[in-house]
């Protein structure tokens, strides 16, 4: 298993399908993350200490628990958004991994409890996307897997719409990619269209992005 200081991508994994993706720039980045959701709860801690009052550490770990389980059952407050999961996350990685972590990791939900894994799958590269992305928000946002290249090819020819229509262009344009493609969506001002800037993760490997060949 590769390690590093922090994991190039997190992927929550409802088990459907459906779930979300989160990238880290760098240690710097996913550190940023990790304080965003644990400082100010910790915060609260300080001063003088009460009486019967929860461990802090116990306390973050409820409150990660907490927000990761509403990422699972689609009832993550609007206001909060991706972003705020992407912090919970990120601090679920770092209370899980306390140095050297895998590159991709992936987050389960196993008989009501969360299980926090390395995602070596996604370095292998079969040729098709097991993950995409759609790359709403600073770190990411919602996600569909594919567990094999024709489930990928049946949900990428259907009719797309408001909840999967990343896979399409992807297929669209793309014959062979990295296992994990993100797509950022940026409206064109002028013109009013939206157009797609793509991205993918390799993990440091040999994993082609090549387009498909125009027909005529």
């Amino acid at each position: 298993m590769v390690e590093s200081r922090y994991p190039e991508a997190v992927l929550l994994d409802r088990g459907d399908g459906t779930g979300y993706g989160f990238f880290f720039k760098n240690e710097a980045d996913f550190s940023r993350a990790v304080e965003s959701f644990s400082k100010p709860i910790l915060r609260s801690f300080q001063g003088q200490p009460i009486p019967n009052q929860p461990d802090p550490q116990d306390h973050l770990r409820t409150a990660i628990a907490t927000l990761i389980a509403q990422a699972f059952d689609r009832t993550v407050a609007r206001s909060a958004g991706p972003e705020a999961v992407s912090w919970a996350v990120a601090a679920c990685v770092r209370t899980t991994y306390t140095s050297a972590m895998p590159l991709a990791i992936v987050i389960e939900r196993r008989e009501g409890k969360l299980a926090v894994r390395s995602g070596e799958e996604y370095l292998r590269h079969p040729g098709h996307p097991m993950a995409v992305v759609v790359h709403a928000g600073p770190h990411g946002g919602d996600a569909q897997f594919f567990a094999s290249d024709a489930e990928f090819q049946r949900a990428a020819t259907r009719e797309p719409n408001e909840r999967s229509w990343l896979p399409q262009i992807v297929y669209r344009l793309y014959e062979r990619t990295p296992s994990v493609v993100a797509g950022r969506p940026l409206r064109d001002l002028g013109s009013g269209k939206t157009n797609v800037e793509f991205r993918t993760v390799t993990f440091g490997k040999n994993a082609p992005l090549i387009e498909r060949a125009k027909s005529g």
